[in-house]
């Protein structure tokens, strides 16, 4: 009896921890950038001596990295093999496959998912159209605002403060590059794809491809991927960003109905 209740603090305790650890280490990938303890310990509301003593705990496990000055951290080496490893095994990838076949079938256009990852669009799966110019998508790629309709459709359906976090990051961080982002321009681009679940450029990397992409979610309504197609711009053309959103918004709905989405799901209908 008494070592039973005795074990009973313990598991709840350890417990405890790996809810903290984990509640770090998505902040870290959700800032996109190394943070300090002080910062993350505001955030998340928890004291600075918590936060230190379980990033010193996950730095040995090599999930985090400490910056080499002292002044923050950062993800470790270990996430990103397990993150390599894990791509293969993405639940979203196995189920959305053969929906995306069927659609390429349909349309003869490349195809690609991505998953939210820190702000930007990473690409976790690619179908080529076959043609003989086609885009060289690449798994493992990450797209960016405000460049990239998809990175768009990402982080229009992210929380708030990821958004304005982005923002804020992407615009100190490239004052002088030739791409400007407006923030003000940025957020009424977010509330356009809220409202019609789906983004368009038409040349958005300068590789004379076209992108069109819609959101795709999960049980919980929450974003869990985007489903792009990249078409070949076709000069003169009037129809390029309606040419094939029906088949994508249709197949972007089954795949959200697949994985338990319903509310966002039955939005998304209504705006075909």
């Amino acid at each position: 009896m008494n070592t039973s209740k005795s074990t009973k603090p313990a598991k709840s305790s350890t417990v405890h921890s790996v809810v903290v650890a984990s509640q770090l280490l998505e902040f870290l990938a959700e800032s996109g950038r190394p943070q300090r303890v002080t910062d993350i310990a505001a955030r998340l509301g928890m004291t600075k001596a918590r936060v230190s003593r379980h990033l010193s705990t996950l730095s040995d496990l090599g999930m985090v990295a400490r910056l080499p000055d002292k002044s923050g951290y950062r993800l470790g080496p270990t996430l990103f093999r397990l993150a390599n490893a894990a791509l293969d095994q993405y639940e979203i990838t196995n189920i959305a496959y053969r929906y995306m076949v069927v659609l390429r079938n349909q349309i003869q256009e490349s195809l690609l998912l991505a998953i939210p990852a820190g702000g930007d669009a990473l690409i976790v799966s690619t179908i080529s159209s076959g043609k003989a110019l086609s885009p060289q998508l690449v798994r493992g790629t990450r797209w960016s605002i405000p460049t990239s309709p998809t990175a768009s459709v990402v982080l229009a359906f992210s929380e708030e403060f990821v958004r304005e976090r982005v923002l804020a990051r992407r615009t100190e961080r490239d004052p002088d590059r030739d791409v400007v982002l407006d923030p003000a321009v940025q957020r009424e681009e977010f509330a356009n794809i809220q409202r019609r679940f789906y983004a368009f450029s038409e040349d958005p990397h300068d590789a004379g491809f076209s992108v069109l992409s819609a959101p795709i979610f999960d049980h919980a309504e929450r974003l869990e991927a985007a489903l792009s197609v990249v078409m070949n711009r076709r000069a003169g053309s009037v129809n390029q960003e309606t040419r094939y959103l029906k088949q994508l918004k249709e197949t972007a709905i089954e795949i959200s109905r697949a994985l338990g989405s319903v509310e966002m799901s039955e939005k998304m209908a209504n705006t075909l």
